[in-house]
């Protein structure tokens, strides 16, 4: 994912650099959202109420899975749009899949909403007004994964 948002542990409420870049880590492992869960917990219980960055990183983790599961292979979200690149082999199954049905449903329903292009052998959904990591979530569960 690449991103313009503030996404962090800031250092005010996690002091320790060695402490922040080891809990990036153990972010970016987390298997389900029943780990998440249990990753989000502890930091209250160790820090406190989290920060909105560090709530909005949380859900990078949950994006990441809603982007697997709809066959996304890279979000930009950067001046307030949300791109989103689907597979890259237009010989690809997926294209054929259920899963891209439900997809061209979402955007044949939503016209207005986002907007589909296809460039040399690139196929990317847009939207705009996106201004956080919880609207871009929110918009993918919606795609009906």
């Amino acid at each position: 994912m690449d991103s313009d948002l503030e996404l962090l542990f800031p250092e005010s409420y996690i002091e320790s650099t060695r402490e922040r870049v080891r809990l990036y880590r153990e972010l970016d492992e987390i298997p389900d959202p029943e780990a998440l869960e249990s990753f989000a917990n502890q930091l209250v219980d160790r820090f406190g109420e989290m920060p909105e960055q560090t709530r909005e990183l949380l859900l990078v983790v949950r994006l990441r899975w809603l982007a697997m599961d709809l066959g996304i292979e890279r979000i930009q979200l950067k001046n307030d749009r949300m791109v989103l690149y689907f597979i890259s082999d237009p010989d690809s199954d997926y294209y054929r899949s259920p899963i891209f049905s439900a997809v061209l449903d979402y955007v044949q329903q939503n016209p207005r909403r986002c907007q589909m292009k296809e460039s040399i052998n690139k196929l990317t959904l847009s939207f705009g007004n996106i201004r956080s990591v919880s609207q871009a979530v929110e918009i993918l569960e919606g795609m009906g994964v």
